[in-house]
């Protein structure tokens, strides 16, 4: 176990493909080579290196230019007194990184080596957020879940084959290093420490999502699959006995996306080839965009456009990507209605949608999450909900 690594240790990807990585550190540290073999630089976190590929093998040189050394990968940056940290491109990172050239690039991979435990410090206030103690109960409820997706991605049979376990974004799960560590943060790791979702005794994946806008779905309404595990299925989240939703504190708890006619075609110009057999053409006059029959939560499975050169068919979560915003951002939800209108021509003039929630949908809310804290309960009783049938259990 590298030092200052305790626990089982994880590899994040923080980046992939880059052209040069530039490293420090907070106080003194080690750049080593070969993996750890040899010594390449001694610091006191005073300059900046960048580290760039040569080949098979990458070159570090100092700020001034003045040293340089071309050696074996992957470099290693290491602290080496207690309290520092490394950094890559200014920001700080627990553990040590490691820098290796891409396997399908000529350019770098950048990683961060770590314990499960403090990756999660990184994780949780990215994730869920700037929340105060009286919704520490959501953080609790975060950590148990991101520490069980991290769990399920370390035992991946095919993580053998990657020379990291997950990345460091909403592919897996958002990660900010130290910078984005809390105070609130931090005590709900501690206070959950080692504790993951269960379900007939195995750990279990456990998405998550910013707000549900009323409801969970289960997997098959959202995404290619047919595997539906009793634990991942719609769950309300509206407030017994009222006409209102622990997920109302979210900004897109509701919302409305339009397009004129023009960003419209120039959207799925762009974006349609990628998720339907349009490749190579272009998708013409846009003459209608229809709604398929909603799914058990009331999200949109699918939707169907029709122009002048053919029908296309977009299901479940593919229209959030299909139907990006004009500014390209990813549609909230497909927890929505829509209206259209016809110019003198036939051709789709607007299209509004109405939707609510953001995000897939899928396992615990966790702007529902808050309400459900705000409102007294715990995380136990947190979890119980948006994962029916799992329990909270000892990784160990």
């Amino acid at each position: 176990m590298p030092a200052g690594i305790t626990g089982r240790s994880i590899r994040v990807a923080l980046a992939a493909g880059i052209a040069t990585a530039h490293l420090s550190a907070t106080g003194e540290w080690k750049l080593l080579s070969s993996g750890g073999a040899a010594t390449l630089v001694r610091g006191k976190g005073q300059g900046v290196w960048r580290i760039e590929r040569r080949g098979d093998q990458l070159r570090v040189i100092n700020a001034a230019g003045t040293m340089a050394a071309t050696r074996d990968g992957p470099f290693v940056a290491r602290p080496s007194e207690p309290g520092a940290f490394v950094t890559w491109e200014g920001k700080r990172y627990r553990g040590e990184l490691v820098i290796l050239p891409s396997h399908d690039t000529t350019g770098l991979l950048v990683l961060d080596r770590l314990g499960v435990e403090d990756y999660l410090r990184g994780v949780v206030p990215s994730e869920l957020g700037d929340v105060t103690e009286l919704e520490v109960a959501a953080l609790e409820a975060q950590a148990v879940a991101a520490r069980s997706y991290a769990y399920v991605r370390l035992d991946d049979p095919d993580a053998a084959a990657r020379p990291y376990d997950l990345l460091a974004s909403v592919t897996d799960q958002l990660y900010g290093g130290v910078d984005a560590e809390t105070r609130w943060g931090d005590a709900a790791i501690l206070a959950t420490t080692g504790q993951v979702l269960r379900y007939a005794g195995l750990v279990v994946s456990a998405p998550y999502h910013s707000s549900c806008g009323g409801s969970t779905a289960a997997p098959t309404e959202v995404w290619h699959t047919t595997d539906a595990p009793p634990y991942l299925r719609g769950v309300s989240d509206k407030i017994p006995g009222t006409d209102h939703y622990y997920c109302e504190g979210s900004a897109h708890f509701r919302w409305t996306q339009t397009y004129t006619g023009s960003q419209l075609r120039a959207t799925l110009e762009r974006y349609l080839p990628q998720y339907t057999l349009l490749h190579g053409m272009t998708v013409g006059r846009v003459r209608g965009v229809l709604a398929d029959p909603p799914t058990a939560s009331g999200r949109a499975s699918g939707v169907t456009i029709v122009t002048d050169r053919g029908r296309y068919d977009v299901r479940g979560n593919d229209v959030r990507f299909v139907f990006r915003t004009p500014d390209g951002a990813v549609l909230h939800s497909t927890y929505f209605f829509l209206e259209s209108t016809l110019g003198a021509t036939g051709e789709v003039a607007s299209l509004t949608l109405h939707g609510a929630g953001n995000g897939h949908g899928v396992g615990m809310c966790q702007w529902g999450a808050i309400g459900r804290a705000r409102a007294g309960q715990d995380y136990r009783m947190i979890l119980a909900t948006y994962y029916p049938g799992t329990t909270v259990a000892p990784i160990d």
